[in-house]
């Protein structure tokens, strides 16, 4: 039995003791005074040995600190009372805050701080990590001046077209315009009006091999905002293995053969010279058997080039493994002669005639990329209607398509009307003639999957801060060999993803560097401290108001259940009680009872 029981047990046999004596006593008077003082006192020296606990319920005010970020104005936390903090990255013009070198270190030293009162641009997703279990207020600053968001390809091949896009915050009370800038010479423009976000679209063709930065600069009449970088590299068109079937020789073959000779593609070129009885060429390439159009031999090339009377002359198992191939992802390009189709595979585009005006150029257009070309000189009269299931490419001036896309499985099936681009190198538009056919090869071609791809986070990597290394890798089983600025590193690996491993890395310098992988050279571009400043500000003020909105989601669903506290009534009370009492019945039996 627990010593509590034993007491109240004790308790309740003497206050019954005493009750029968006073019960007993001769002299009555004042006899239920007696009984409530001995009662009393009894209970109060009872309760001193065994005191009263209770529960109750409070709400305690958590110590509270303020958390300088960058972007913070001066003049808003002045008034405030709390401790400031402030991150190392802050520049504190007034000195009235307490530096933090690491806000995880302090806050597992001060276990006392629960809530703390952002101020500025917010935090890192790093640091904002280590904020979870407490709470937390944001006060943010105003939104930045400059690109909030942008994007661009870092990689490019000689075909591609480098298209920048993002987004301009104008706060200011004027306009200022901003222009993408490249090999020394301006490529684009827009003008942002003040006080208004503004998206912006710039496209170009970069003409060199390697690798190059462009810039965004942002001026207000003579004076230069900001000069951001955009770093691009331009890589050569892989060769892609390009298989010619013709039914006739012409020009256009002529010229096309000698280009992907010349330009190093493997090419093999088969000419029906009378029926069933072929002459075939192998350029850049060993010899196959092309008697006979098969999957074995369609599976070694990359995009059949093929006119419509040649198709519509392979025998039906031909025409089955050339449709096979496509699903394969094989690329198939059908030149149309003639307003009628002849076969299933080239009836994709419905077609119309309009009579060739004389002496009238062609003027071309890439439609995806808006790529122009010099005007081609030849008499087009044959068009394509693309159906809902195609895409138009290749475009005349007055939107009328010439050369049409239709996906058939993993592969593409392009239809072209166009017959003499050939007519480009004859008057003098080799570049043209380079830009159309290697645009057209790798939009159409069968699409080469990576055995190793590389992915830096974060999407700028900055010196002197940290970068993470990702690399997924076709064999999971070996540690792949990381090496960046003469310093070899030690991935992790992803137990989820077997394939993938990860390494972090501080960079020393600023601009382009070598990271080896595999002895495969990756070119990437580490960022300088002050460069996309408005981009930065924006993330993290994005970051932070998520956060901070999950985190009350949150702290609704903990304020529901109520923190339960065990209280004691002090004893002094009891003993106050018992002095009483005892007082009481002391006095009446010495003085009142004579």
């Amino acid at each position: 039995m627990e010593f509590k029981y034993i007491a109240m047990l004790a308790g309740l046999l003497f206050t019954a003791f005493l009750l029968y004596q006073e019960v007993r006593r001769p002299n009555r008077a004042r006899l239920i005074w007696r009984v409530l003082a001995n009662i009393i006192a009894v209970s109060c020296f009872v309760l001193l040995i065994v005191p009263i606990r209770y529960e109750t319920h409070i709400k305690q005010n958590p110590d509270e600190i303020i958390l300088l970020t960058e972007g913070t104005n001066p003049d808003s936390v002045a008034k405030l009372k709390e401790k400031k903090y402030a991150l190392s990255s802050v520049n504190l013009k007034d000195g009235k805050a307490t530096v933090l070198s690491d806000l995880s270190y302090f806050l597992k030293s001060n276990p006392n701080i629960r809530k703390i009162n952002i101020y500025g641009y917010g935090l890192s997703k790093g640091d904002l990590e280590i904020l979870k279990g407490y709470e937390a207020n944001f006060h943010p600053s105003a939104s930045p001046n400059g690109i909030i968001a942008v994007n661009w390809p870092t990689k490019l091949k000689t075909s591609d077209a480098l298209n920048v896009q993002g987004t301009y915050q104008n706060t200011g009370n004027q306009a200022v315009k901003l222009i993408l800038k490249g090999l020394g010479k301006s490529v684009d423009s827009t003008t942002i009006e003040a006080g208004s976000n503004k998206s912006f679209s710039f496209k170009t063709h970069p003409k060199q091999i390697g690798k190059a930065v462009y810039q965004l600069i942002t001026l207000q009449k003579n004076d230069t905002l900001a000069k951001e970088p955009v770093p691009v590299q331009v890589g050569d068109q892989t060769p892609m293995k390009v298989l010619i079937l013709a039914s006739f020789p012409d020009f256009e073959y002529k010229f096309l053969k000698n280009w992907l000779y010349e330009n190093q593609y493997p090419l093999a070129f088969r000419i029906q010279i009378s029926k069933n009885k072929f002459a075939s060429d192998f350029l850049n390439m060993d010899s196959v058997n092309l008697n006979q159009v098969n999957a074995g031999v369609l599976k070694k090339f990359d995009i059949l080039i093929i006119d419509e009377e040649e198709l519509a002359a392979l025998s039906p198992i031909e025409k089955s493994s050339v449709n096979i191939a496509v699903n394969n992802g094989m690329g198939l390009l059908i030149r149309a002669t003639g307003l009628k189709p002849l076969t299933m595979l080239s009836a994709k585009s419905n077609r119309f005639e309009i009579p060739p005006l004389k002496g009238k150029t062609l003027n071309l257009t890439i439609s995806e990329d808006d790529l122009k070309f010099s005007p081609l000189p030849i008499e087009q009269g044959l068009f394509l209607r693309p159906n809902q299931n195609e895409q138009s490419i290749v475009t005349d001036a007055s939107g009328k398509t010439v050369l049409s896309s239709n996906i058939s499985g993993y592969g593409k099936i392009l239809i072209s009307s166009i017959s003499s681009t050939y007519n480009w190198i004859l008057s003098g538009e080799k570049t043209d003639y380079a830009a159309y056919w290697s645009k057209l090869l790798a939009s159409a071609a069968r699409k080469r999957t990576d055995i190793q791809s590389v992915n830096i986070i974060p999407q700028f990597p900055v010196v002197n801060q940290k970068m993470r290394i990702i690399t997924d890798l076709a064999a999971a089983d070996k540690s792949p060999f990381l090496k960046i600025d003469d310093v070899q590193l030690h991935p992790r690996q992803n137990m989820e993803l077997p394939f993938q491993w990860d390494a972090l890395y501080w960079p020393q310098n600023s601009g382009w560097t070598n990271l080896n992988v595999n002895q495969a050279i990756e070119q990437l571009y580490i960022y300088g401290k002050n460069d996309w400043q408005a981009l930065k500000y924006q993330q993290t003020l994005n970051d932070t108001h998520q956060f901070i909105k999950n985190l009350i989601k949150n702290h609704t669903k903990l304020q529901l259940a109520d923190t339960v506290i065990i209280e004691e009534i002090s004893v002094w009370w009891f003993f106050a009680g018992f002095l009483l009492a005892a007082a009481f019945l002391w006095y009446e039996a010495r003085i009142l009872a004579v």
